[in-house]
């Protein structure tokens, strides 16, 4: 498959009609750019400027038609059909209260069933310039690439300024709102139902490794900002596959909606391969994880048979008690229970794969196999043998 040349990623990033219209009203409302509207503020923006280019277009002005055309087949009404419809009903009658309580509650809260085609696993969307951002929640995974431009994503807490090759993941039931107010902003939008990314993203993360337990505690539902952001920079690989994913998408060819899942699992895959140990996971209130982290654990990864806390501490430059709260911050355990843990889950793996139990004790760690028995048995509650025949 070839490469995307500079003209096909540039006529991507032409501005439409609807948003070079869009960027004379924002400027002429410097307020917007400091405020992130509420879906029904949204709802009634977009009533009003499908009252006003409705107005214009039953002129004979080709430029106005073309206007109120694009407004009424935007991005994001080309795969919901409920919210096009909608639009259409808002077209004929800007003031039904109905059609306004309605559209506000699909801006507020956006579903599988509206914003992912049927028999489609993936859908994509790209941002609308100078579109006033709202707050929103999803029922799908997204995920966001910023392929131009820099663009924030706001939460009810934080920001994440995405910048050329930043990979944004978010979990659904989280608030946010992603504003895009420059002219080169190109920032696309991936829909996975979460049923998908069950097997095309958790599926790709072994239990034993530690980066992977973060990453199912950062895509948790308990926060107010449930994300993993990866920077790629200048990947070519990475950007390949997701425009090649946006082909599938809008090129409708047979089996489209498979390739698409093989290219997602495809680029799951060179992501963590490549950005596992550099990602950034979110603030709580209680704990800010930073980027050198990544490298502590996964050198604990590599290292914890045979390396004591003493002495990743030296390595690190860390006191044994900073790195012991670090460990504990980040996994829930001291640092015995997290070597312990590590073990156990790497004897597991390693069972079911059917390797002997001779070559299992050593390579976690112990040097006889009654004291790895005695610690396998109490820790799942069952003995080596017995779990490799439910496994």
């Amino acid at each position: 498959m070839t490469r995307h040349t500079k003209d096909e990623k540039d006529a991507r990033l032409a501005m439409t009609h609807m948003e070079k219209q869009l960027k004379k009203l924002f400027l002429a409302q410097p307020e917007l750019a400091e405020k992130i509207l509420t879906p029904a503020e949204l709802t009634t923006y977009i009533s009003g400027l499908i009252q006003a280019w409705g107005k214009s277009a039953s002129t004979n002005d080709e430029a106005n038609r073309a206007l109120m055309d694009d407004m009424t087949s935007a991005p994001e009404l080309t795969y919901n059909s409920n919210l096009s419809i909608l639009a259409e009903r808002l077209t004929q009658n800007t003031g039904d209260p109905q059609v306004l309580r309605d559209m506000t509650a699909e801006y507020e809260h956006q579903k599988e069933e509206h914003y992912l085609l049927t028999n489609h696993d993936i859908s994509i969307g790209r941002m609308i310039r100078y579109m006033p951002a709202h707050w929103h929640t999803n029922d799908y995974f997204e995920i966001y690439y910023c392929f131009s431009g820099n663009c924030p994503i706001h939460f009810t807490e934080e920001t994440i300024l995405m910048k050329p090759a930043t990979v944004l993941i978010i979990a659904p039931q989280v608030l946010h709102a992603s504003p895009c107010y420059e002219d080169d902003c190109m920032l696309f939008y991936y829909m996975v139902r979460s049923s998908t990314f069950e097997k095309i993203f958790w599926n790709q993360l072994p239990p034993e490794n530690l980066m992977s337990s973060f990453f199912r505690q950062a895509l948790g539902h308990e926060k107010h900002a449930s994300y993993l952001q990866f920077e790629t920079e200048a990947d070519d690989d990475i950007e390949h596959l997701l425009f090649r994913i946006c082909d599938e998408f809008y090129h409708t060819e047979t089996y489209g909606a498979q390739m698409m899942n093989a290219l997602m699992s495809e680029f799951f895959i060179l992501l963590l391969r490549r950005y596992e140990g550099t990602a950034k996971l979110p603030r709580t209130e209680k704990f800010y994880w930073k980027q050198e982290f990544s490298a502590i654990f996964t050198y604990i990864q590599a290292h914890y048979h045979d390396e004591t806390l003493s002495e990743i501490s030296r390595r690190f430059h860390y006191s044994e008690r900073q790195l012991t709260r670090i460990v504990r911050n980040c996994t829930g355990n001291n640092y015995s229970q997290l070597v312990l843990r590590l073990k156990m889950e790497k004897a597991a793996s390693l069972l079911r794969q059917q390797v002997p139990l001779e070559t299992i004790f050593l390579a976690v760690g112990y040097s006889d196999m009654s004291s790895f028995y005695r610690a396998f048995t109490k820790y799942f509650q069952c003995t080596p043998g017995e779990y490799r025949e439910k496994a």
